[in-house]
């Protein structure tokens, strides 16, 4: 059964790699990984992980990697940007962001918009660099709580059950 796959997948995970494994996901999600970092932290937090500590983890590294991702934009460019990504998401965030400004990063940190995008659109559109972390460590900080304590919560009696089957 696939969902016994991905539970034996994430116990192996937290197991060998803890939270430092949790770490590194949350900065490589944030600017490239296509791995949502929540996918990682719920099961963590099932298998026994503490969901504040791991969210703070997580939290730290989602910066580190959007700074990463605002850099590379910042850099990069534009051109580069195309490549690596959709034009049309390019192009859909720039709208967001003349729309929302930096109320755009906010929401695609707390949601499952792909947040490497608007990392990267971060520094391409020269957002200033003191709301933009504000935005993104608010809205990483939240969805990372949600998923941790959602995976403290359900997860062990949800594992339990799946290891009837």
């Amino acid at each position: 059964m696939v969902l016994n796959e991905f539970i034996m997948l994430a116990q192996n995970f937290v197991l060998s790699y803890g939270l430092f494994g949790t770490f590194v996901i949350a900065v490589l999600e944030s600017f490239i990984f296509p791995v949502p970092t929540a996918v990682i932290i719920t099961p963590s937090t099932a298998l026994g992980l503490d969901p504040l500590i791991t969210t703070i983890i997580a939290t730290i590294g989602s910066v580190i990697g959007a700074l990463i991702g605002f850099a590379l934009g910042w850099y990069l460019g534009y051109p580069f940007a195309l490549k690596l990504f959709k034009g049309k998401h390019i192009d859909r965030v720039e709208r967001w962001f003349k729309k929302y400004g930096a109320c755009a990063i906010l929401i695609a940190a707390f949601t499952p918009i792909p947040f490497k995008v608007f990392t990267w659109a971060g520094g391409i559109f020269r957002m200033n660099i003191k709301p933009f972390l504000l935005a993104a460590t608010i809205g990483r900080f939240f969805q990372f709580i949600i998923a941790a304590y959602v995976g403290s919560m359900i997860g062990p009696a949800f594992i339990s059950l799946m290891s009837l089957f």
